[in-house]
This record gives structure tokens, sequence and C-alpha cells, in this order.
């Protein structure tokens, strides 16, 4: 599959009313690793190659003091996987990835819970397999694959976990034009001048559950079949509150400034989800091109280094 460039840099900008600190009450195309820039408020946007990586923190899966686990028959590991490859698990102390395991903590007839946007739903897994010909990717089948939605997306994840895995707030919110704004500004520092982007996705959440919101934002215009012309662009971005500040993290970006751009994918989210069981919420990304499609787990780490890719898998060329 071809990988998206990520580009993480945080940025100061002028904060909204969904990123204020309120409290809210709840019953989440390289090949190289690299460490993510150390996030500053000054700097200009930091690009950098990194696909996937480990994460520097070392949590332990235990359920929150108000967790209530569900009853069912659950992997070892608790598997993370969509309906075209695995993406691979949390063992305790780091996220290991499915395409270098290559062994699955699954014998069959797991169950699953289903994370797509606000959408929590339960299926049934089979065995290891193969899947996503003719690359014959390490993978499971799920009974009800339609819970994950379908390409080009939205598109989520399925978790053979117990606990809760929205247990914070995750809603969609109304545009009335600022968050067009900020994505005009950031479109703006990567050569493209759009007088109205078109927001085509914002949630707000609270992926850590510390009563400060996150935004998360998807901007874009693609031509159809995902065929890259002059003053198409796709951006994905979180927005939060740290120190007073709000800062900006860019996920990822697609701009065809002219004819030479490179087409990197048309980028969006799937959901939230706390796929540890540390009581925080990973986002779910998704990349969808003319040759496949991918999707990408970020965590949280800390308000330092924002969110960090951890898990990926895709289905294409």
């Amino acid at each position: 599959m071809r990988r998206s460039l990520v580009a993480l840099a945080l940025v100061v900008a002028g904060c909204s009313p969904a990123e204020s600190g309120d409290t809210t009450t709840s019953a989440p195309a390289a090949d190289t690793t690299t460490l993510p820039p150390e996030v500053t408020t000054t700097v200009a946007p930091v690009s950098t190659t990194s696909s996937v990586a480990t994460s520097t923190t070392s949590t332990t899966i235990v359920a929150t003091t108000s967790t209530t686990l569900l009853e069912g028959n659950w992997a070892d590991g608790p598997l993370v996987t969509t309906g075209f490859g695995a993406l691979g698990w949390w063992d305790g102390s780091g996220w290991l990835e499915a395409a270098v395991e290559e062994e699955l903590p699954v014998v069959g007839g797991e169950d699953y819970q289903t994370v797509l946007l606000n959408e929590v739903g339960r299926t049934t897994g089979g065995p290891q397999t193969t899947v996503c010909e003719p690359l014959d990717l390490v993978g499971i089948d799920l009974e009800d694959p339609g819970l994950l939605g379908s390409l080009p997306g939205p598109y989520g994840v399925a978790i053979s976990a117990p606990w809760p895995v929205q247990p914070h707030i995750f809603e969609m919110i109304a545009d009335d034009g600022e968050y067009a704004g900020f994505a005009r500004e950031l479109l703006s520092e990567r050569g493209l001048d759009v007088p109205e982007p078109t927001v085509k996705q914002l949630f707000r959440t609270d992926l850590e559950g510390d009563g400060v919101n996150e935004v998360l934002v998807a901007a874009e215009e693609v031509s159809p079949g995902f065929i890259m012309e002059p003053g198409d662009y796709s951006i994905t971005f979180l927005r939060k509150v740290v120190d007073g500040n709000v800062q900006t993290a860019v996920l990822a970006a697609t701009v065809a400034v002219d004819e030479e751009a490179q087409f990197d994918g048309a980028h969006g989210f799937g959901g939230v989800a706390d796929l540890n069981g540390d009581g925080k919420m990973e986002i779910i990304t998704n990349s969808a091109y003319f040759e496949g499609f991918g999707v990408t787990v970020w965590e949280y780490v800390d308000d330092d280094l924002g969110p960090f890719p951890v898990l990926e898998t895709g289905c294409g060329s």
C-alpha cells in the first residue's frame, strides 16, 4: 500500500468554545519509523516520514475504576482488526504490529466490539487467515464486517476486548465557519489558497477523560476517482487547549498546489476508541486513494508529543 506522509506539529491558534476546558461527563508514504518532533507552540509545522511507531509510554491493560467488563469469549491479546487486515494489539507494555508479529492471539470464535464513529457494535471472528488478495495480509474474517463501514469510508475497527471502548464523550458538532478558517490557514501554510475550505467531518471529544476537549477536523475537496487535480486538498488535524494555548496537530495532509503534486490519499476519521484498556481513547483515521485504502491508529501520548501513530494496515497497491 502507498502510505501517506504524516505531518505532526503543534502551533498556537485561536480558541473556540468546543476546545474550551469545560468539564465533560461520560458514562477515545514512508516505510521508515521516526520519532515525532518535540512539540512546541512557536514553530511552523514540521513534516516527518513516520508511518507507524511504538509508543514511549508504558501503561497497563487495566479497567478503569467504574468499568463493567462485558461477558464474552475474548482474545488472549486485545486484537485490533479491520475487514481487510489485522492492525495489532497491546501486550501490556507496548503496541505489537500484526504484520510484524504474524501470529495473531486468536484461535477463532472470539467476540469483537466494533467502533465506527460514535456507533459501537458487536460481532464474532474466525481463526487467523490471509486477506486482501493478492497481498495476503494476516487477518481474520468477521461475521458482520459491515459494522465497520464501507470503503472509501468512514471506516472503523474491531477489537476483541471486554472493556468500554468509548468511555468518554465523542460527538459530531456543526461548523459556523470557524474551523473552515483554521483549515484555510493550514492549507495556506502548505502553498494552497482556498477561500472557503469544505469541512467534511467535525467532532468534539475528550480522549483522555481529563475534562479538556479535543476537536478533530477533516477538510477536503478531492476530484472523483481520487485523481488529483490542481486545487485539490485533504487534511485532518486535532486542536486542544494546553496550558491556556490552543495547539493544532496535523495528522495527514494532501495538497495539490500544481499538476506535479503527488497524491497521498484522501483523509478522514473512523472514530475514537480505547484500544488498550487504559481508559483513554485512541484516534482512528482513514486514507483512501484510487488503488486502495488504509487505517491508522493514533495514541494521544501526552500534551508534549500529541497524537502518535502506533498501528496501521491497508489493502491496495
